[in-house]
């Protein structure tokens, strides 16, 4: 029997070249190349109450169905059934620094963020199959209670590319592997070649020298080739508390 070749559905809206970043605190990022794993966390861990729900009219029309209100229930009930068997690793797109992640996920003096590219992703995202269904997700923002977005969205993995729009700000790629209904949730570890997937590792930008040094001696342990750069942002905010005094 022939094997079935294993696929990754990228979004067509993402170029390859596009570069993509995630924000860690030291314990994740040293986690993370000690095992050479990326985390994905369970969708239905996440504080979003949001997450993975329908957009309110979707759902009313859904609710108009009793045939499939006879068959599945309520679509709440579809709806945990489908962040249950999610699991989601989250970046954002773009090379620049954006401040507010910094502060979120792991704080402007003692974090990093990993970069890597589309294309990179690409190249080892099929690998996960074995897992289950894997799509990238540039993340739409919306307003759940507001106008239909465009598209076709339901109660699968389609709505893990919907996010309220006060989260905007985080500008969201996501990785979403989707199991089958039945097996045992929670969070899973996909394998990533770390050569062929890093493309560089950013230092915090109010990180100390010891702190830098720090990462470049952990990247060395581990035998990671891709560089360690200093954030962008140092020389501004330097210059900003000089202009204050």
């Amino acid at each position: 029997m022939k094997e079935e070749k294993l696929v990754a559905h990228i979004d067509i809206k993402l170029k390859k070249r596009q570069i993509l970043r995630r924000y860690l605190d030291l314990p994740k990022f040293v986690d993370f190349l000690r095992t050479g794993e990326l985390y994905l966390e369970q969708a239905s861990h996440f504080d979003d109450h949001l997450e993975g729900t329908l957009p309110e009219k979707i759902r009313q029309s859904i609710c108009e169905l009793p045939d499939f209100l006879d068959s599945h229930g309520d679509p709440s009930i579809w709806e945990q059934k489908n962040k249950n068997r999610t699991c989601l690793s989250c970046w954002t797109l773009g090379s620049k620094d954006n401040m507010a992640l910094w502060k979120i996920y792991g704080g402007t003096t003692k974090s990093v963020a990993i970069t890597t590219t589309v294309n990179r992703l690409i190249s080892v995202a099929p690998s996960w199959g074995k897992f289950g269904r894997v799509n990238v997700k540039k993340v739409r923002y919306i307003n759940h209670a507001g106008h239909l977005p465009n598209g076709v969205y339901g109660l699968d993995e389609s709505v893990f590319g919907l996010k309220h729009v006060a989260y905007s700000f985080e500008k969201e790629v996501r990785i979403v592997v989707t199991r089958q209904i039945g097996e045992v949730p929670g969070p899973i570890r996909v394998p990533v070649n770390l050569d062929q997937f890093l493309l560089k590792i950013v230092v915090a930008p109010e990180a100390g020298n010891w702190f830098f040094d720090l990462v470049v001696d952990v990247a060395r342990r581990y035998n990671v080739l891709a560089p360690v750069h200093r954030s962008e942002l140092p020389f501004l905010l330097n210059k900003a508390k000089v202009l204050h005094k």
